[in-house]
């Protein structure tokens, strides 16, 4: 068994883009962190889960729709923390300036993330620091020149591709690469390293991207392995069609289906992604050697990794982009699918000594709760959903191999449940909550109650959605809409004025980790 599962831990889901400080430029970043790290150690918790952190495509706010598996979206950097910045008086008096200010002041009061203008502002700062660190230490091979090249050395294998990949995507004005010159489009040799020498700069601007952020999250991570806390990260199935690593690894991906889920109670007709799908049998060729990457990646920068929709590990939903083939499974023999889940899990279990979580939610065939089970790999319980015989499943029952939670970053918080439920049910829950069988009291007042219920949880990990602690009612994700009302969440206090606007709840709420986790 995992060391961690040894002992009981407990967090706040809160992802990233959520963690608002009085100094970020419209969305949460590397700096907020810092400060969000010391709010939750106070309140005893020692996990923090985050949503997926990969580089988004322009005009996307999801972050399961990425660019990347390996590259973290720019987006997170912390500009006034980058060092380059103090040899730059002329960029210091830009952002200092009052046009830049009046822009900031929009970005940072508003309800929501405005991803696109986010982006323009802080990648034109990044560009001119760039300009200047080739200029001050590239040219003159400085010291951090070489750190710089140290690591786009060490992380070559996937930082090359996704580099040039970015700079062919503005090239081509964001065309699919499947519509690229043949030569770019099938990679050949040739075409590509014509192409770097030409855009060496601009090229290389991502690669120092790339280092900027890493350097920060670093700093970050020693911070909070100093306080004690805990990093969740969350690795998503799939990336996107058009994403450096479908372009680079075209022969493990079909680019002719897409992966979604089955017509289920939520949906009469099934789910379409939008997101290729694997040729299983290339990727096993060596020993899913993408994934092995991937994780061994996420090990720099978490401690724990969830692992989305793994019930697709088993058997994978396809839609045919053909309208005349049906929608099936890739595998129909369940002996199949379940050997194929268990090679994939050994595969990423060899590959690092972080511990995986597993997302097993929805329609999960029994034998994929097996092999987690023989694996010793963590599933979620959502106690809300854990029913047996038409009763509510007490927390305290719950198998210690697990991740308790009150709700997902798709589902609604619990208060919207509890407002939206119908009265039997809330009533079978307010029971198996309360020990009482009488009228649940309104939200406001069965909080505290259900939230040390969950706490007491056996299971040994054990994640609140920061929704969920304050009782809010504000979504993250609404699954099968499009909108702004989606991925654009912000916690509504500056990190700053936390404990000073929320000072009891707070401290009720640190006591009651404080004695639960005992």
């Amino acid at each position: 068994m995992h060391p961690l599962l040894e002992k009981k831990h407990t967090g706040a889901l809160l992802p990233l883009f959520a963690m608002r400080s009085k100094k970020d430029w419209g969305i949460g970043d590397i700096s907020s962190l810092g400060l969000w790290i010391d709010a939750l150690a106070a309140l005893n918790l020692d996990l923090v889960q985050f949503l997926p952190l990969n580089e988004m495509p322009p005009g996307v706010s999801c972050p399961y729709t990425a660019l990347s598996a390996f590259a973290l979206d720019p987006l997170f950097i912390a500009i006034e923390e980058i060092p380059e910045l103090a040899e730059c008086p002329e960029l210091k008096e830009e952002i200092s300036s009052k046009r830049f200010q009046t822009v900031l002041r929009h970005l940072r009061g508003s309800k929501t993330i405005y991803y696109n203008d986010v982006k323009q502002l802080k990648f034109d700062i990044l560009w001119k620091l760039y300009c200047r660190f080739h200029e001050n230490h590239i040219l003159k091979g400085t010291a951090q020149a070489a750190g710089f090249f140290a690591f786009a050395d060490k992380n070559d294998y996937w930082l090359r591709d996704y580099s040039l990949f970015r700079r062919l995507k503005d090239t081509h004005s964001w065309t699919s690469w499947t519509h690229w010159e043949e030569p770019l489009r099938r990679r050949d040799p040739k075409a590509l390293k014509e192409f770097e020498a030409a855009n060496e700069n601009q090229v290389r601007f991502f690669k120092y991207l790339q280092w900027v952020i890493d350097r920060q999250w670093r700093a970050a991570k020693e911070k909070a392995a100093a306080k004690g806390v805990r990093f969740i990260g969350d690795l998503p199935f799939m990336v996107n069609q058009e994403s450096s690593d479908v372009w680079a690894r075209q022969g493990e991906f079909d680019i002719h289906k897409e992966i979604g889920a089955p017509p289920d109670a939520f949906s009469e007709t099934g789910q379409r992604w939008g997101l290729p799908a694997y040729r299983w049998e290339e990727a096993e060729k060596n020993d899913f050697e993408w994934w092995r990457l991937k994780v061994k990646k996420a090990e720099e920068l978490y401690d724990l990794f969830r692992i989305d929709h793994m019930v697709g590990f088993f058997r994978t939903w396809l839609i045919p982009h053909d309208a005349a083939l049906k929608p099936d499974f890739d595998i129909r023999d369940e002996k199949a699918q379940r050997e194929r889940g268990k090679r994939f899990l050994e595969a990423i279990l060899r590959a690092s000594r972080m511990l995986p979580v597993a997302e097993d939610l929805g329609l999960i065939p029994p034998f994929v709760y097996e092999v987690l089970a023989e694996l010793n790999i963590p599933g979620y319980k959502v106690m809300r959903w854990e029913k047996k015989a038409g009763k509510y499943t007490e927390p305290e029952n719950y198998p210690r191999v697990s991740l308790a939670t009150s709700s997902t970053h798709d589902n609604e918080p619990l208060a919207d449940w509890w407002a939206a439920v119908e009265y039997g049910e809330k009533k079978l829950f307010w029971a198996m909550v309360s020990g009482q069988s009488g009228k649940p009291p309104v939200f406001s007042k069965a909080r505290e109650a259900v939230l040390r219920k969950l706490l007491r949880s056996a299971s040994s990990l054990v994640i609140l959605p920061i929704q969920d602690i304050f009782g809010s009612r504000d979504r993250i994700n609404v699954p099968g809409t499009v909108g702004g009302h989606n991925w654009t969440y912000k916690f509504p206090t500056p990190v700053e004025d936390f404990f000073r606007k929320h000072d009891g709840l707070l401290k009720n709420f640190a006591a009651l980790v404080k004695e639960e986790r005992k």
